[in-house]
C-alpha cells in the first residue's frame, strides 16, 4: 500500500483482525474504502469498493458523503495492496483457540499479485 490509501488501508486490514476476529487473509480479502476518492485525492468523496453493502453506500450518501464506485474489477487495486504476517493470538481473540506453539499466520491481498513469506527460527 502506499500513499493516501497507505495509513487507511492498514487500519481497516488491522480492525478486521483485532475487531472482527478474521485471519490475515480474510482481512485482506475484505472490501475496502478510501476516503478521498479512487481517482486521486478529493476530500469530498468517499471511495467504495465492490463487496461493500449497499445499506452502507445508502448511508454514507443519506449523511452527505459523495461516494465513488463501487469499484471492481483491476481498478479494486486503488483500495491498496499488502501482505500480513502475524504470530500468534492477535485475530483469535473471540474464537478462543489455545496453541501449544505460536503459529505464523499470512495473507496476500488479491488485489495484485504478491506472497507473504514468513521463517520462524
Amino acid at each position: 500500500m502506499g500513499g493516501f490509501m497507505q495509513p487507511q488501508g492498514q487500519v481497516q486490514a488491522l480492525l478486521n483482525m483485532v475487531e472482527f476476529g478474521m485471519d490475515p487473509q480474510k482481512a485482506l480479502d475484505a472490501p475496502r474504502l478510501c476516503v478521498g476518492g479512487c481517482y486521486g485525492y478529493d476530500s469530498s468523496l468517499i471511495g467504495v469498493e465492490e463487496g461493500i453493502s449497499p445499506d452502507v453506500i445508502r448511508k454514507l450518501r443519506s449523511i452527505g458523503h459523495t461516494v465513488e464506485g463501487p469499484v471492481n474489477g483491476e481498478n479494486r487495486s486503488r483500495f491498496g495492496r499488502g501482505q500480513i504476517i502475524t504470530r500468534g493470538p492477535v485475530f483469535r481473540g473471540r474464537e478462543g483457540r489455545k496453541e501449544s506453539h505460536p503459529t505464523l499466520w499470512a495473507g496476500s491481498d488479491p488485489r495484485a499479485d504478491g506472497a507473504a513469506i514468513g521463517y520462524c527460527i
